[in-house]
């Protein structure tokens, strides 16, 4: 099957596209990125029209797997004319592209559609965004969902993990500051449903290979608050759980923003992917641990 995936060079992409070209035609599209990933990728940047159609005439992809996006929240406020360009526009141009060639459109959306006022939504909840970011998602959402082509949309939740040297996860940064012997103030008022790459990388999976569409909430089976991520990752990796304090999401300036709970309800995940085996992030992170001494120990 010809896969491609936007985002190639970001921390879902590079993990997507290590994943499936292991049984796949894979190619990867990038645009800023220091070093290319292990797979087959080309630069394109998606808001140039011309260049997006050269590149798709020539893969004729069967699955586009879009997860480029303008993605922090903060930088979206300050550049709406780019998040437009980024998040909206190019998505639009994907989908026409989708339907031109038969071919299937996964879009990775977001959990910040939601404002946070709640946790535990569903897929039938009503998006009421208040970031730019989540109000870019929730238009881009809509020409996906619109569209002839087979498409599902997939809100991912917080994806944790580590990085394959690409893009960078909420938990790679608290790594990297535990690891240096750092304070770090985690937020003990924002609910997440955190959900692992892995996870991530098998749902996408699955939806690339059967018949999945539609709206679809991905993310882990527990709420978790951003300062209990933190305090698993040391549990795992054995790092000093002192160097980690509480604190507010609301005493960030620019808090209007930002959302205190979008975690989600996963039942729908779990009934159309059944082959789905999610496991709680301590065990995720311990096998991480693991993972990573027995690589330092045959380095």
């Amino acid at each position: 099957m010809r896969i491609l995936i936007t985002g190639a060079s970001g921390f879902i992409g590079s993990h997507l596209g290590k994943r499936l070209a292991e049984r796949h035609d894979v190619l990867g599209i990038v645009f800023h990125a220091a070093r290319t990933p292990s797979f087959r990728c080309v630069t394109t940047d998606l808001t140039d029209e011309r260049a997006v159609a050269e590149t798709l005439r020539n893969f004729a992809p069967q699955v586009i797997v879009h997860a480029a996006a303008m993605s922090r929240v903060i930088e979206c406020e300050d550049r709406p004319d780019d998040a437009t360009a980024i998040n909206v526009t190019a998505t639009a141009r994907l989908v026409r592209w989708a339907e031109r060639l038969h071919a299937k459109l996964i879009f990775i959306s977001s959990d910040q559609v939601f404002s946070g006022w709640k946790g535990g939504r569903r897929e039938s909840d009503v998006p009421d965004p208040v970031s730019r970011y989540g109000r870019t998602k929730i238009e881009a959402e809509r020409y996906v969902l619109a569209s002839s082509a087979r498409s599902l949309v997939v809100r991912s939740n917080s994806v944790v993990g580590p990085s394959l040297g690409w893009g960078e996860s909420f938990t790679d940064m608290v790594m990297a500051k535990l690891r240096r012997g750092e304070s770090v103030v985690l937020f003990e008022d924002q609910f997440r449903s955190p959900i692992h790459i892995r996870s991530m990388t098998d749902v996408v999976e699955a939806a690339c290979v059967h018949d999945l569409s539609g709206l679809l909430h991905v993310g882990g089976l527990a709420r978790l608050s951003r300062l209990d991520t933190g305090y698993a990752l040391a549990r795992a990796y054995a790092l000093n759980p002192d160097l980690i304090s509480p604190g507010s999401y609301l005493s960030h300036p620019r808090a209007n923003v930002m959302t205190a709970d979008t975690s989600y309800d996963v039942s729908r995940l779990l009934q159309v992917v059944p082959a789905l085996r999610l496991r709680p992030l301590d065990d995720e992170f311990a096998a991480d641990a693991c993972h990573a001494e027995s690589r330092h120990a045959l380095d």
